[in-house]
């Protein structure tokens, strides 16, 4: 075996290796003890994070008191339209979903035997009234003229027939008088005749004119008779005739007109009568409103009904209709006194949780309703914020009254507030971030916050929820223990601390 050799060289090449070992063991070492210092700060920063995790901070500032309430959407009116009178529908104008204005005509029922009543009821109504107005105007000027020329024309036939029996008077007097001396000389004539003075031709011709006298003054006495006659029938035609006369001037009597007018009334109110019934032929809408539900199409029969709404998908009505919306929201008998009509209201829909309708209160219901025990009453309010009418009927929502505003008011979560052994208090960080109970007062509801009146500041730190390890510790084994504690929040108090 060859003995190796150590020469000033090789010894200087051998103690430098030995130098560079060692460095790099040394460096190797310091780097391992620094990560090592460094992974356990960093674990201990990690554990202290994860223990202020579920850790707020009390703040100080305005808060508004309100008070939630739950409710649904529904409409003001609902009514199921149907006509006054059993018929056959004619025409359907809308059909389920339609947006309809008051007074829309909805529907036609059939109206062909209405037409012709309402046509004669008409005319007999117009028939009563130009009867009316010639009572009332009186006569016209030119009948007025012809009674007058028929009085007179029986004027003159009563003068005509005196006329006439003065002058056959006057004949029957110088008959008498000729008669008498037709006689005399006839019964001289006959003297005569007798003694042979004159002839029996002389005789006969004077008797004969005697005779014939006699028959003139009998028929003159005859026609003074008729005339008379002629007279008294003149004088009574002129006599009805003065009367017609005086009528057509004076006009119709007060009764007769008031007769005329009554019949004329009738006669409006039967026009009327008909006129509505045909007028209700057409079904028209009572307010503004969206149609819900249609119950029947043209060529069916429909009948009145005296149900308000239905939600039945049959009906003998036509349609059922409903009006604008409104929230009602059942607010429990502590809260009532803090609402106020024309008070303003947010209102958050299930079907939009992303959304905040306007709304302001309009009726707060006098009476309430108790439902197992719990006494409500219905808050009604109009929808003031909701332009496009994404709100439709029978949707839930939750109702937000502002009551009133606290401008210096310390809130924190409902959540962070419990009860334990009796006591209402917060978990706030004790030693290494362990929660301790500090008791507190608290005041009004904020929703989901709650307002602090004693026993914490601004500034100070409290658990919204613990670990299972610190429920644990503070003996809560998943029961409601008997002296343990429960959330503030309605039963959410550490709801939220099972990490």
């Amino acid at each position: 075996m060859q003995q190796k050799t150590f020469t000033p060289t090789t010894f200087k090449q051998t103690q430098k290796r030995k130098i560079l070992r060692y460095s790099i063991i040394a460096v190797l070492l310091a780097g391992a003890a620094a990560g090592g210092f460094f992974y356990l700060q960093n674990e201990n920063q990690a554990k202290h994070k994860h223990s202020r995790r579920n850790i707020i901070t009390v703040k100080r500032g305005p808060a508004d008191l309100t008070v939630l309430a739950t409710g649904i959407i529904r409409p003001v009116h609902e009514v199921k339209l149907s006509p006054k009178q059993t018929g056959l529908l004619m025409k359907l104008h809308v059909k389920q979903g339609d947006r309809v204005k008051a007074g829309q005509v909805i529907a036609e029922m059939d109206a062909s035997n209405l037409q012709g009543q309402v046509e004669a009821a008409r005319g007999t109504y117009l028939a009563a009234m130009a009867r009316l107005e010639k009572m009332q105007h009186g006569n016209r000027p030119q009948e007025v003229a012809a009674s007058k020329f028929q009085e007179l024309r029986g004027q003159k036939a009563v003068h005509q027939a005196k006329v006439n029996i003065g002058r056959l008077g006057a004949q029957i007097e110088a008959l008498t008088a000729q008669l008498k001396r037709d006689e005399s000389f006839a019964k001289r004539q006959g003297l005569l005749s007798g003694a042979g003075a004159v002839s029996e031709q002389a005789k006969i011709d004077a008797e004969t004119a005697a005779t014939v006298t006699l028959s003139q003054l009998h028929a003159a006495e005859r026609e003074r008779e008729q005339a008379e006659q002629a007279m008294a029938q003149s004088q009574a035609e002129l006599d009805a005739t003065r009367e017609q006369y005086s009528l057509m001037k004076s006009g119709f009597r007060a009764e007769d007109i008031e007769e005329a007018k009554n019949m004329a009334v009738q006669s409006r109110g039967q026009l009327k009568y008909m006129e509505s019934l045909l007028y209700d032929t057409k079904v028209r809408a009572p307010f503004d409103g969206i149609v819900t539900q249609k119950y029947a199409d043209a060529g069916a029969i429909v009948t009145p009904t005296t149900s308000a709404a239905t939600t039945s998908a049959t009906s003998s009505s036509i349609i059922s209709l409903s009006g604008k919306l409104e929230m009602v929201a059942q607010v429990a008998e502590s809260n009532v006194p803090k609402i106020t009509i024309g008070q303003p209201v947010e209102i958050m829909a299930t079907a939009y949780p992303d959304r905040v309708f306007k709304g302001k209160v309009t009726q707060i219901a006098p009476a309430a309703i108790v439902t197992q025990n719990v006494t409500t009453f219905e808050v009604h309010a109009d929808l003031t914020g909701d332009p496009k009418g994404e709100l439709l009927s029978g949707m839930n929502v939750s109702a937000k009254f502002v009551t009133g505003t606290i401008d210096d008011a310390i809130t924190i979560p409902t959540v962070c507030v419990v009860s334990r052994k009796g006591k209402t208090g917060v978990y706030v960080p004790g030693d290494g971030n362990e929660p301790d109970f500090k008791p507190v007062k608290t005041g009004q509801s904020l929703g989901h916050d709650i307002v602090i009146l004693e026993g914490l500041k601004e500034g100070d730190e409290v658990f919204e929820g613990l670990s299972k390890e610190q429920l644990s510790r503070e003996g809560y084994d998943g029961k409601r223990p008997g002296g343990g504690f429960m959330g503030g929040g309605g039963g959410r108090g550490m709801g939220r601390g099972f990490r």
